[in-house]
């Protein structure tokens, strides 16, 4: 069996909900810095 860990050195890419924007960082940053909506990890999906 495999452990799941997260590695916090590793960055991922988020885009915002509303306008669209790229941030890339090594963890979640919250909300859009350009229009305060909500971010999701790009490699996650939608669905």
């Amino acid at each position: 069996m495999f452990d799941a860990t997260a590695d916090s050195e590793t960055e991922s890419t988020y885009e915002c909900l509303r306008c669209g924007k790229l941030i890339t960082a090594s963890k979640h940053p919250g909300n859009c810095p350009e229009c305060g909506a909500g971010i999701q990890n790009r490699a996650n999906s939608l669905e």
